[in-house]
């Protein structure tokens, strides 16, 4: 879970820099788009997993844990979200008010955004273990009583995490929107940084 966190994290950058590199500068949407489309990748990988995990499954389940599951009706339930990353320094009194409750605001969206990603991590063994018991046990299953699988372990993981990640977009864009009202020429968090600095010095 560690790697596809930080590989999410990576991304959700990636994204954000490729946007910039293209032109959008409102960096507010800019931050919620690069969180959404690493949500996407998030799945991705927890897909990617949940394929390693089955082509080892003779190493991981036993038929004894396979016979016992045949007996029971499982519910479709998985996973937990990603996270971008972000930072941002605190001004001093060169700022005016408005600008100081917009640092506030973008400070306080930026802490919720990595309260979520912690939420995440430490959820990340009961989540794991529900996509291989989604994916894994209920695909064996539905062999045995020749039915026809579906993707149990997508729609369990999107109905665990769609509002974690839901709430991610929201509070870094609402961190991208406030910090832009800050520094408006500035058109990443670099610049907004140095110009809070130079002020508060």
């Amino acid at each position: 879970m560690t790697l596809i966190v930080s590989a999410t994290g990576a991304a959700a950058f990636l994204f954000s820099f490729l946007m910039l590199w293209a032109g959008l500068g409102a960096m507010g949407i800019r931050y919620a788009l690069a969180v959404g489309l690493a949500y996407l990748v998030f799945l991705l990988l927890l897909r990617l997993w949940l394929s390693y995990t089955t082509s080892n499954e003779s190493s991981t389940l036993s038929e004894s844990l396979l016979d016992v599951a045949d007996g029971l009706r499982l519910t479709p339930d998985v996973a937990n979200t990603i996270c971008d990353g972000g930072a941002i320094a605190d001004a001093g009194g060169a700022l005016s008010f408005d600008e100081f409750v917009f640092v506030l605001v973008a400070a306080a969206a930026v802490a919720a955004g990595f309260l979520v990603c912690l939420y995440v991590v430490w959820t990340a063994p009961a989540l794991l273990a529900e996509v291989m018991v989604d994916g894994l046990v209920m695909s064996r299953i539905l062999k045995r009583m020749n039915l026809r699988g579906g993707a149990y372990w997508a729609s369990g993981a999107l109905k665990r995490t769609w509002l974690p990640a839901l709430l991610a977009v929201l509070f870094f864009g609402i961190a991208g929107f406030a910090l832009q009202r800050v520094v408006p020429e500035a058109d990443s968090i670099g610049p907004v940084i140095q110009s809070l600095l130079s002020r508060a010095g």
